[in-house]
């Protein structure tokens, strides 16, 4: 077994703050085994574990896999992307929900210059109950065919959901994720309110979730949930319940990106994934062919 771990840096169109915490470049690892890739890349901000910690943990996973002796990961971000390496990911992407968040006049600006508009898209809450409900109303008025799901995060008040449910129209909304900070809140809120609520459960310290009635999707972000058996359970699981159920990123490069799409239309056929966070990377950290650049990583460790 020849296993090889290499660092990357890549640099951000813009400066980004991922709930509170600044991020100026993208930092993460590859790991290569016997020619199959995989990406570790913990996102501050939103992942448990710290770039640091992923990477020492990656060297010793690593070293166990060369003697022969399984990786033994715990870390979420370690197990799916050694998994990846460990395993062919093959097959036709899922596509991807456009992610709208930012200024309005850029979404706007952007929304009318497509010529085809898709009839879904997922639309990041600022928490100004305003300037969300008329960009709401803009966007659905440009295409009248269109659904919405909005991501609250877990940062808005109920004064400030209550105020936007209010003053826009609750059919063209699918779904509210994340109203608040953790689940029990989220299904009290939905309960009261009567919202369509869905849970990150990548937010959460665990993969367990309750059942009620305004659940109606689930939000699973691979690398910080753990590894591809315990990705496609939840999945399977959701879809018994009758939940809806979308992969999402974790600003990973092009190569973990296109994995996570493949991942994607394996797990939920027909759905769309939410990938487009990788428009913020200037550079995506791959060649032609979707692999990574040798001569652009810094080699950490070399086995076999």
């Amino acid at each position: 077994m020849h296993i090889a771990v290499y660092g990357y840096e890549l640099p951000l169109t813009m400066a980004l703050t991922i709930r509170g915490t600044p991020l100026g470049r993208r930092r993460g690892f590859y790991v290569c085994i016997d020619g199959r890739w995989g990406e570790v890349a913990p996102l501050p901000g939103e992942s448990r574990e710290s770039v640091e910690e992923a990477r020492d943990e990656l060297l010793a996973a690593c070293a166990r896999l060369a003697q022969g002796q399984p990786h033994g990961a715990r870390l979420p971000s370690v197990q799916f992307g050694l998994d990846c390496a460990l395993t062919a990911i093959d097959g036709e992407p899922a596509p991807s929900l456009p992610l709208l968040e930012g200024e309005r006049e850029p979404i706007i600006r952007a929304w009318r210059c497509r010529r085809v508009h898709p009839q879904r898209a997922w639309l990041t809450l600022t928490g100004e109950v305003q300037h969300d409900a008329g960009l709401v109303r803009e966007l659905t008025l440009l295409v009248p065919s269109l659904q919405l799901v909005l991501d609250a995060g877990g940062r808005l008040s109920e004064e400030q959901l209550e105020g936007l449910w209010r003053r826009i129209d609750p059919a063209r909304i699918d779904w509210l994720l994340e109203p608040a900070a953790d689940l029990a809140a989220s299904q009290r809120l939905a309960e009261r309110h009567g919202w369509p609520v869905a849970f990150d459960l990548g937010r959460h310290a665990a993969p367990h979730y309750p059942l009620f009635d305004q659940l109606r999707a689930l939000v699973l972000r691979p690398s910080q949930l753990g590894g591809l058996a315990l990705c496609r359970e939840l999945a399977e699981a959701a879809r018994t319940r009758g939940l809806e159920v979308v992969v999402a990123d974790s600003l990973e490069s092009g190569l973990g990106n296109a994995q996570l799409a493949r991942l994607s239309a394996q797990w939920t056929p027909g759905q769309a994934a939410m990938l487009d966070r990788l428009r913020y990377l200037l550079d995506r950290g791959v060649d032609s062919n979707g692999r990574p650049d040798l001569g652009r990583l810094t080699l950490l460790r070399e086995y076999g």
